[in-house]
Order: C-alpha cells, then sequence, then structure tokens
C-alpha cells in the first residue's frame, strides 16, 4: 500500500519506537551524554595548554560527537528494520566511510559560512551588508537545521557521500516541503522545551527529535518509492 508522507504519522510511528524500545534508546542516550561530557572535561581541562594540543583536543570532541550521533541513527535504523529479530553491537558502530563523509560534509559547510560571513563583513557598512549577512545566516542555519539531518541518514542508511547526501536530502523533501517544515517546527518547540528542562532534554527530547527525524526519512523514502511502510502497519 502506497503511504504518502504523514505528520501525525511520522510522530505517532516515532513515538511506538520510543516507547517500544525505551531501554535500550535510554541506555545509548545516557551513555553518549556521558561519553561526550567526559570528553568535553578532558579537553577543556586536560588538553587546554597549548593551541596544538588544544586543536587536537577540539578535534577529538569533535569526531566523539559525531561518532555517538552517527551511532544513534544507526540504531534506530536497526530498530525500524529489525523490529523482530535481534541484532548486534557491530551493527550500531559506525563504518569508516560514515564518519569521514559526515564530519567532510560538516567541515565545508561550516568552512563555506564563516568564509561567506567574512566575506560580507568585510564590505563597507551600510544596508546592503546587513540584509546580505542576515540572508546568509538565516541559509546556513537553515540548511544545518532542516536539510543536514536528512543528508546525515542518507550516510547511514544509503553510504552516500558527502556531497551526493546534500542532493538527495533536496530531493528528498521536495514535494513535501510543507509537511516537512510542519514537522521541522515541532521539532523547533521540543528542542526549545529541552533547552530549558536539562533532564528532560537529556533522557527524553533529544533521542526523540532524533527518532521523528530518522522515522520521517525513512517515511519520506517510503513516500517516493511508492512501497509498503511496514512499521506503519504494525501498530
Amino acid at each position: 500500500m502506497y503511504h504518502p508522507f504523514s505528520v501525525a504519522e511520522t510522530i505517532k510511528t516515532a513515538w511506538y519506537l520510543l516507547k517500544k524500545n525505551f531501554a535500550v534508546i535510554s541506555i545509548y542516550s545516557l551513555v553518549g551524554f556521558v561519553s561526550v561530557g567526559i570528553l568535553a572535561f578532558i579537553v577543556y581541562y586536560v588538553l587546554s595548554d597549548g593551541n596544538v594540543v588544544a586543536s587536537i583536543g577540539i578535534v577529538a570532541l569533535l569526531v566523539g560527537i559525531s561518532f555517538i550521533f552517527l551511532g544513534f541513527i544507526k540504531l534506530i535504523f536497526q530498530l525500524i528494520d529489525r523490529e523482530y529479530y535481534d541484532f548486534e553491537f557491530s551493527d550500531v558502530v559506525p563504518k569508516v566511510k560514515m564518519l569521514y563523509s559526515y564530519l567532510l560534509l560538516l567541515i565545508l559547510v561550516s568552512t563555506l559560512s564563516v568564509f561567506i560571513t567574512n566575506a560580507i563583513q568585510a564590505l563597507d557598512e551600510g544596508m546592503a551588508q546587513s540584509i546580505l549577512g542576515i540572508i546568509v545566516g538565516v541559509f546556513f542555519q537553515f540548511f544545518f537545521l532542516f536539510y543536514f539531518p536528512i543528508c546525515a541518514c542518507f550516510i547511514v542508511d544509503d553510504a552516500s557521500g558527502p556531497f551526493e547526501s546534500v542532493v538527495q536530502s533536496f530531493q528528498l523533501i521536495r514535494g513535501n516541503f510543507i509537511k516537512y517544515f510542519l514537522l521541522f517546527a515541532i521539532i523547533e518547540a521540543m528542542v526549545f522545551i529541552g533547552s530549558i528542562t536539562l533532564f528532560v532534554g537529556m533522557l527524553f527530547v533529544i533521542p526523540f527529535v532524533n527518532i521523528l527525524l530518522v522515522v520521517a526519512y525513512r517515511k519520506l523514502v517510503y513516500s517516493h518509492q511508492d512501497v509498503d511502510d511496514d512499521l506503519a502497519e504494525t501498530h
């Protein structure tokens, strides 16, 4: 049966996944947050002496956070695809190519953002500079929040390269932009709630938001392929 993309169905499926696999998701999230906290502590207090050492520490922290994030995405895909049988720990460990593609895309887009922003700031002060600054700032923030999560899903699920994932994300969302934007607005509201309630944000909001994004990606893929969405039929 063909399943057009639905915001309500996406939220329903994501909630079903979280509720059914709450223990696994909570443990991974808790271990992930603790690991990031330990890495951040080491970088800030141990590797803060000297520019070279500090730079190495920051890179190590970035790699660690990316590794944990991609591992969580892989975990959610495993929970979606292997609902009726077990999977091993190795199945949720990100591959080197995934980590490389994700970091390369992150670094390239961030570098481009900084380069363009600095170029605009070098212009003569005036309304044109201000307008360009706002446009560029909004564009890159929107890309990171709106498209980048879908790029990450393509990198994990389809072994896509960094540039390929960007093209795929634009193609996937095209035709469902309004619906995905509505889901995006709901996610932003949830992130705001998580930011003011630290404990809830750590153990519920942030994991659930990432589950929503993975489920949205998978449902968008199904809607384009005109295939049955098995998980949606199971509850």
